[in-house]
């Protein structure tokens, strides 16, 4: 098997792939189990039904990959480029995804249970979140310029160090969900509370 060229075998365990240049490839069906791959340049490639489990993406460019009915269990994504990628495309079964210091502007998450999920430092310009399941999750360090909430569950979530966002409280479960002061100011204010 080329260990260069993930496409010459239909499953793959504990493999390593570096300074992968595919933009555009075809990996749909393909199983890769505790595999890590980094420096890859994978965008727009089509993960349509593969199987992910346990693997690691180190500053991958994975800008808009296709994820139709793909599976993503314990995927952890460090210092990548995930650019209009949609989540929602994804099996929900056994989802379960971490971000560190990655681009996800434009990607979306619609409908999807996620809950504990970190987004440690990333860009999440104009992401949707409509309708997932984000308890507990961590946003800590994370730009959230025009990102839309509705009805998220945020409950137990961290926001207080995260920025950008914009979150009405009445189109979203707020429960003991952390803020910033001035986010927590504006959020009273849009309930109408006057707070001299």
């Amino acid at each position: 098997m080329d260990q260069s060229d993930p496409r010459s075998a239909s499953e793959w365990t504990t493999s390593t792939f570096v300074d992968l240049d595919l933009p555009g490839v075809d990996l749909s069906g393909v199983v890769f189990r505790e595999c890590s791959f980094s420096r890859a340049k994978l965008s727009e490639s089509r993960w349509v039904g593969a199987i992910f489990e346990d693997c690691t993406f180190e500053s991958c460019d994975l800008t808009m990959v296709r994820l139709d009915e793909s599976r993503l269990s314990g995927i952890r994504f460090s210092r990548c480029k995930l650019m209009g990628v949609d989540f929602s495309a994804v099996r929900p079964f056994g989802l379960s995804l971490a971000f560190d210091e990655c681009n996800l502007s434009h990607a979306t998450f619609a409908d999807r249970k996620m809950p504990d999920t970190p987004f440690l430092e990333c860009r999440i310009h104009e992401a949707s979140f409509v309708g997932v399941d984000l308890s507990r999750a961590d946003f800590r360090g994370s730009d959230l310029s025009g990102a839309r909430f509705v009805e998220t569950d945020l409950t137990d979530a961290d926001l207080s160090e995260a920025s950008g966002y914009d979150i009405a409280p009445r189109q979203n479960r707020l429960r003991r969900t952390k803020f910033s002061r001035e986010a927590a100011l504006q959020l009273v204010a849009d309930l109408g509370v006057i707070v001299p």
